[in-house]
This record gives structure tokens, C-alpha cells and sequence, in this order.
């Protein structure tokens, strides 16, 4: 019986495993000779994130190592490998002499001959006794073992801190920060487009500057000097659109409608708006007709005194107020009329501009908080590095505990300061602790009353001055008994007033004596004592001045308002 003939095909199935063996030798080899390439990719990587931010580092270095990956991948799954070319590479491995090689080219041919039929039998008996195994895998060592060096240096520079991360959370803190920014700054808008207050005119520029500086933040990158930068233009361009005298103007009006309510003998509010004061004026048109003759006079010189008040601040007013006193006073009604409804129209035409004014503050005081936020941003991990430094509150607690002690020990020097007037002191300690009292702020003032009292007791001298020292918006007087009178050492300007003092005589022993005088008999007005009706108009006018020159939130603005305001008589 003859043995069933050998096919090519027969002969590739048995070829099959040894292919797939080879191409696994083969890609072990080519990834070990190629990994080196990868990992000196990642670690330049690595070091490079080491000198400059680069965000997600960590992905970004472990890139070159996932496409060599991806790469060996590839040359496993396609890399061609023919069966000639398996035929031959097992022939060299396995010292066939060439029997598969021979085999597979001789099954090509049409031609069949016995002799290749023996031969063919004898590779497929060959090929039946092959496994997998007798394919020794091989791998490239010194390449592998430069990659495998080049991966731990790698890892251990990522499990190292790196300095730049504290960068990247900044430029993170700081993008998160510009965000919010742009946030604020689109509810603000929507305000400014619902504020009916204003002209559509003064409605589209606002929203114009804000819409610019929204975008330019929305697109900021996490770089601070460009955010600050565009915020601080933004500022600029709506600080052209303040009025310097709008803040003065505003005061000036409500003072106006406070004295028209005292007029009226109508209640008084807290802060009057310039509504009130238009509809005070309107209504005092309308009862012109209705006042005697004497009324008259009396109305025309409050009417004149208004104007004098108003003619720096808000002139159109005051002319209109001049020009109504001067109708009254030729007994016009008429014409007074008309000049007070004239009055009232300034008085609605300053209204809207107020208006504008506040629209536009308001959004210099968001931009201005915008830009403390992110000037702040991304600062608390330098806070945790530097965390033996000192917080604000405490520096301030510090300062004022500092502060105190210093007025302890100020508490101490008039007993001191009586005893070295009798060993030839030249000044009264009162006029000393005066003048340092009297530079106190308004905050202040209550500390220096209750330190002013400790040291009347300590000095006689020392007290008479004291009772001089009180604030204007308490309105009272200690050592004096007058309640119309307050201490003032300066001017609104913060000049010194000039003071005549006369050195006493020396007597025996060195000594000088002094006597008192009428300036410092009980219940005598002091030249640095003046009737506070008198200097309430200057300093109101240099707050408002003061108010104007800089660009303060308008509800910081308010409490300076209202401190003035309780302080009408």
C-alpha cells in the first residue's frame, strides 16, 4: 500500500506554531533593542519638567513609553513573516539542511516526480516532529539593560517633589480665579442692563467695557500680570467716566433736601435721596402761593444761604435757588416759581448722573475686588510653606496691643510730668496730652476720653485741657459744660492753628513759675475750641474732596456720609 501524498499545504499547517514562535522571538528582540529609545524620550521629559511647568507631566512623559507600546504591539500582529521565510529561518535554527526550505520550492512546480514526493514525505515527517519549544526566545541584554537603567531614573524622578508643581498649581489657582472673575463681572452686567436708572447710551457703554474685560479673562491662561493688566485697563477706561466733584455734588444735594425737610418741619431721614430733594422743592413751589410776606423774606434768605452752600458743588442749583430768593425777596411769586421747578430739574438731571455715577463705581469697586482676587490667588501654598510667618490680624493685634501699652505708659507721664513742673517744667502736661489726643482719629477719640479721665485724676493741670478733647459726633464736654464747642488743634487742610504761648519767668532756684491765666480758669473757652457749626461745613466739603480724589467703593463712601450726616444740628 503506497503512503497518501504530501501537499504544500500539509506542510505550512505544520509550519503554522513555528511562524508565530518566531515572530514572538523576533519582537522580543526588536523591544529590547528599541526600549532605551523610549525611556530617554521619558526621562528628557522628566527632566525637562523639572526646569519648566509643563501640565499633566506625568502623561505626558509616560507618551513616548505607551507609543512604544503600541509600536511592538504593531510588529508582533503584522509584521509579515512568509512560510518560505519560516522555512528557512527553522532550517538554519534547527540544522534541517534546508529539507522544509527545498520542500515548500518544490511543491510550487506543476511537475511531480517520485523523487520529490520522497522528498516532500521526509520534510513533513521533519516538520511533525517540530515544536515551539526548540525556538529558543532571545532578547538584545545591553540595550535592554540601558532602558531598564534610563525607566528607574524615570520613576524616581516621578516619585520625586518637583518644584514646578507649585507653579502649576498657581497658574491653576490663578485660572480658577480669572473664571470667577469673568463669573462676577456677567451677573454684573445683567445688573447694569436691568439698572432702568440709566440711558440706554450709558447702559451700552458699561456693558462694553465689561463685556471686553469679561472675554479677556475667560480666555487668560492662568498668567496673573495679563489678568491684573487687563483689569487694571478696564479700571482706567471707567475712571474717565467719573465726574471728580460727583461725590461732593451728591452730598451737597442731600444736605439740600435735609434743610428743605427742616423747612417743612417734616421728619428728618438718616440719608435723604435726590428724589426727596425734588419733590421738597416742587412742593415749595406750590406753597409760595399760600406763605404771608414775612414768610417770604424768610424763605429767600434760607433760599440764599442754600445757593452760598451749593455754589461749588452743583452751580446750576444754586443759581436756580439765587434766582428764586431774589424773585421772592421783589415778592415775584411767579418767578420764584418758575426758578424752583428750574431747581427741581437740575436737581433730576444731577439724579441721573448720580445714577451713571454709582452704575460706574460699582463697577470699578467689582473690578477692583476681581483684581485683589486674583492678585491673591494661588498664595496659599507659599502661606503653608511660610507658616511661622505672622497672619494680618495678628500683626494688627499685635500693633494695637503695642498701642496700648504706649498709652499706659502716656497714662503715667502726667503724675510724672506735675512732679518735674515743680522742679522746673517749662509746659503744662495738659497741653502735651492735648495735643497728642487731638490727633486721634474719630475711632480713636472714645479711648483717649477714658484715658483722659484716668490722667484727670492723676493732674490738675492735665484735666482742664482734657475736657476739650471730645468728638464731634458725641457732642459732649467734659471740662467746659458747653456742648457747641470742639477741640480743634487743626484745620480741615490739617494745618497747626497758630497758638500765642507765653514762657513763664524764672524765678529763684531755676525754677519757672507759672501762673494760670483766664485760658485755663474753670468753665473758659480754649483758642483751640470752636463752635462745631462752624467748622462742620469745612470738614464735610474736605471729606467729599477727599472722596472724590480716590477711587473708593460706594459703600465705603456711605459710612463717611453718614457719619456727617448725625452730626447735623
Amino acid at each position: 500500500m503506497s503512503a497518501p501524498s504530501v501537499t504544500i499545504h500539509h506542510l505550512q499547517q505544520r509550519l503554522r506554531p513555528m511562524a508565530r514562535r518566531l515572530r514572538l522571538r523576533d519582537t522580543l528582540w526588536f523591544a529590547s533593542s528599541t526600549l532605551w529609545i523610549a525611556a530617554l524620550a521619558s526621562l528628557a521629559l522628566q527632566i525637562a519638567g523639572r526646569l519648566f511647568p509643563i501640565p499633566g507631566l506625568l502623561w505626558i512623559s509616560l507618551a513616548p513609553l505607551a507609543l512604544w507600546a503600541l509600536i511592538v504591539a504593531g510588529y508582533l500582529a503584522v509584521r509579515p513573516l512568509p512560510p518560505i521565510r519560516v522555512a528557512q529561518r527553522l532550517d538554519t535554527l534547527l540544522d534541517a539542511r534546508e529539507r522544509l526550505a527545498t520542500a515548500l520550492e518544490l511543491g510550487q512546480r506543476t511537475e511531480r516526480t517520485p523523487l520529490v514526493e520522497l522528498q516532500q514525505r521526509d520534510a513533513y515527517a521533519f516538520a511533525t516532529t517540530l515544536r515551539p519549544r526548540l525556538v529558543p526566545l532571545k532578547i538584545n541584554r545591553r540595550p535592554l539593560i540601558v532602558a531598564l537603567a534610563l525607566v528607574a531614573a524615570m520613576v524616581a524622578l516621578i516619585i520625586a517633589p518637583n518644584p514646578q508643581d507649585q507653579i502649576l498649581a498657581e497658574r491653576a489657582a490663578i485660572r480658577e480665579a480669572t473664571q470667577q472673575a469673568a463669573a462676577q463681572i456677567e451677573q454684573l452686567r445683567q445688573e447694569i442692563a436691568q439698572n432702568q436708572s440709566l440711558s440706554p447710551e450709558e447702559r451700552a457703554a458699561l456693558d462694553r467695557e465689561l463685556a471686553e474685560v469679561q472675554q479677556r479673562l475667560e480666555q487668560n491662561p492662568g498668567n496673573r500680570e495679563e489678568a491684573l493688566a487687563d483689569l487694571s485697563t478696564a479700571e482706567a477706561r471707567l475712571q474717565q467716566r467719573l465726574t471728580p466733584d460727583a461725590d461732593a455734588q451728591r452730598a451737597a444735594l442731600e444736605q439740600l433736601a435735609r434743610n428743605l425737610q427742616a423747612m417743612e418741619k417734616q421728619p428728618q431721614s438718616g440719608r435723604p435721596t435726590l428724589e426727596q430733594a425734588e419733590d421738597a422743592l416742587r412742593q415749595l413751589a406750590q406753597q409760595i402761593e399760600s406763605m404771608t410776606a414775612a414768610e417770604r423774606r424768610q424763605l429767600a434768605e434760607q433760599l440764599r444761604q442754600e445757593a452760598q452752600q451749593l455754589q461749588q458743588s452743583a452751580p446750576q442749583t444754586a443759581q436756580a435757588l439765587q434766582q428764586a430768593a431774589d424773585a421772592l425777596q421783589q415778592n415775584d411769586v411767579q418767578q420764584a416759581q418758575q426758578a424752583l421747578e428750574q431747581a427741581a430739574q437740575s436737581v433730576q438731571q444731577a439724579q441721573q448722573q448720580q445714577a451713571a455715577q454709582q452704575a460706574a463705581q460699582q463697577a470699578i469697586a467689582q473690578l477692583q475686588e476681581e483684581r485683589q482676587s486674583i492678585a491673591q490667588s494661588g498664595q496659599h501654598q507659599q502661606g503653608q510653606q511660610q507658616g511661622s510667618q505672622q497672619q494680618p490680624g495678628q500683626q494688627l493685634g499685635q500693633q494695637q496691643q503695642q498701642q496700648g501699652q504706649q498709652q499706659q505708659q502716656q497714662g503715667q507721664q502726667p503724675g510724672q510730668q506735675q512732679q518735674g513742673q515743680q522742679q522746673g517744667s517749662q509746659q503744662q502736661p495738659g497741653q502735651q496730652l492735648g495735643r497728642q489726643q487731638g490727633q486721634q482719629q474719630p475711632g480713636q477719640q472714645q479711648q483717649g476720653q477714658q484715658l483722659g479721665q484716668q490722667q484727670g485724676q492723676e493732674g490738675q493741670a492735665g484735666s482742664q485741657m482734657e475736657g476739650n478733647q471730645q468728638s464731634p459726633a458725641t457732642g459732649n464736654q467734659a471740662g467746659t459744660g458747653s456742648s457747641d464747642l470742639v477741640y480743634q488743634p487743626f484745620t480741615p487742610d490739617g494745618q497747626p492753628r497758630d497758638i500765642e504761648r507765653i514762657q513763664g519767668q524764672e524765678g529763684a532756684g531755676g525754677q519757672t513759675q507759672i501762673q494760670q491765666g483766664q485760658l485755663n480758669a474753670p468753665g473758659s473757652v480754649s483758642p483751640l475750641q470752636t463752635p462745631y457749626q462752624q467748622v462742620l461745613r469745612e470738614y464735610q466739603r474736605a471729606a467729599g474732596e477727599a472722596l472724590d480724589r480716590s477711587a473708593i467703593p460706594p459703600h465705603l463712601k456711605d459710612y463717611v456720609r453718614d457719619y456727617f450726616s448725625r452730626l447735623e444740628p
